[in-house]
């Protein structure tokens, strides 16, 4: 977790180094070991430098290119390096000269702007190509690593965080409403906008040009929902998922040290540790260092035989945070600083502990399994998709094994039958048809007491919400009418 900031005056004007130190300065808890900043006319680049790898020990940003031409700050972690290295031809060379970011740098000049296509990791970069008088900024296939920027009529800015835009004066300060009506209606579809208007983030899989003709944002990958992975037998299809899986967390660990994982006794978390744990089990000076939230007082909340039994692997070192002597409110300035908008984790505060204890052991890689039971669970949908392609047999088969997992078999049945087949295919079709042959079709937000209605027609949402086909949460239609009338 590094940080990144840069300015490019479209006008010609020099960039100053003083609005890069305040934009550094802001950024500095992402960079522990040391802040740099480079000029070049019109164009500057500012970096905070966090070592995780061992790669990175004898990295330096800004990275600038033998001939001056090129400039570079990353927040990055590359995983394809052995790849990059054969097609580079950089066999051979001393580690010192293969950091990451030289390995984009690298790339660049070999592909020009079709470099991400060549990348495997989390990152986001800007590079300035003082050749072509372009500053080309790319953000991972997901998102990971954060990328803002803001442009006005003569000068463009970036940064990590949104705090670091907010630090030039020229930045407006103004609360987008937009957005604010999609978080109250928790539509979060939109992966341009902040809460505030002119700046905007860099959306996954985007690369971002930027000249004094204007900016170009060109989507570089997307996922292809008609590809398909088939193997022979259920035990192939294992040991495929088996083997990516392990290579996710062996490309988070190669080099880094010290490692740490949260381990919450969940199945997600609980792979991952094992995994790293196997992984790391070579290490001899050095046990995995693992955090774990208990709760004394609330039994039903805790974990710990699962924890436990994870633990008794051996090669881990436990540490417990203690979640039910925090108060969701302790630290709530601080986090919302730290995320710079409003957020959707309501136990955002217990993370906060947890990664509190991570920095107290020193340790600055931690792994999480956090969202990965939505790979593999939460999977109620697939018995809708049944329903809808007639697969009648398989259906049942589906709809008996969930019930049998939930427990009380024939009261689940009847559960899931009404809830993902009747309301999805049947009631909701027959509600949304009625309301458009009687005309009293309802605007999404009557469903939402938190959405004023002039506000929602001054901001557009229903548009907005048709557009990004967002559909407003089930609610019967007299509670949904009663509201609506209260609300005009």
């Amino acid at each position: 977790m590094s940080g990144i900031a840069g300015l490019y005056n479209l006008d010609g004007r020099p960039a100053h180094c003083q609005d890069l130190g305040r934009m550094t300065q802001t950024l500095a808890h992402r960079g522990p070991d040391g802040i740099a900043v480079w000029t070049d006319g019109r164009v500057g680049l500012g970096h905070c430098m966090m070592r995780t790898t061992a790669d990175a020990r004898a990295e330096r940003q800004p990275l600038v290119s033998n001939d001056s031409h090129l400039a570079l700050v990353a927040d990055a972690r590359i995983d394809n390096r052995d790849e990059l290295i054969g097609k580079l031809g950089w066999r051979g060379r001393p580690a010192a000269e293969v950091s990451d970011s030289a390995l984009i740098l690298g790339a660049y000049e070999r592909w020009g702007e079709r470099c991400v296509e060549h990348l495997l990791g989390d990152f986001a970069f800007a590079l300035w190509d003082g050749r072509n008088k372009r500053l080309f900024c790319a953000r991972d296939h997901l998102g990971l690593k954060p990328f803002y920027y803001v442009r006005s009529g003569t000068a463009f800015a970036f940064a990590s965080e949104i705090k670091g835009l907010l630090a030039l004066p020229w930045v407006p300060r103004r609360l987008n409403e937009t957005r604010i009506a999609d978080y109250l209606m928790h539509m979060m579809e939109d992966k341009e906008a902040t809460f505030y208007e002119g700046i905007l983030r860099l959306p996954p899989a985007h690369t971002l040009t930027v000249t004094p003709d204007g900016t170009q944002l060109r989507r570089y990958w997307a996922l292809d929902p008609s590809r398909e992975v088939r193997y022979s037998s259920d035990d192939d299809y294992a040991e495929a998922y088996r083997e990516l899986f392990t290579d996710s967390v062996r490309s988070r660990i190669s080099n880094a040290s010290p490692i740490g994982s949260f381990l919450s006794g969940g199945l997600d978390s609980s792979s991952v540790t094992s995994v790293a744990r196997a992984l790391k089990s070579g290490d001899a000076e050095q046990s995995l260092d693992t955090f774990s939230l208990i709760f004394d007082e609330l039994p039903q909340c805790d974990e710990r035989p699962y924890i436990e039994a994870v633990l008794e692997q051996g090669g881990m070192r436990s540490n417990y945070v203690h979640g039910d002597q925090v108060h969701p409110l302790d630290n709530m300035d601080k986090m919302l600083w730290h995320v710079d908008e409003p957020f959707f984790t309501p136990n955002l505060f217990l993370y906060w502990e947890l990664y509190s204890a991570a920095q107290a052991q020193g340790v600055r890689v931690v792994l999480d399994g956090f969202l990965g039971d939505s790979v593999v669970s939460h999977g109620s949908r697939y018995i809708t998709e049944l329903a809808a392609t007639g697969h009648w047999l398989k259906l049942a088969r589906e709809m008996y094994t969930t019930a049998s997992v939930l427990g009380g078999r024939k009261k689940h049945l009847k559960q899931l039958f009404q809830e993902f087949v009747l309301a999805p295919l049947v009631t909701e079709p027959l509600q949304r048809s009625w309301g458009a042959l009687t005309r009293q079709e309802l605007p999404a937000y009557a469903d939402s007491r938190f959405i004023n209605r002039e506000f929602a027609h001054r901001v557009g949402w229903m548009e907005r919400a048709r557009a990004y086909k967002v559909e407003a949460p089930r609610t019967p239609r007299s509670a949904r009418q009663e509201h609506f009338e209260e609300l005009t």
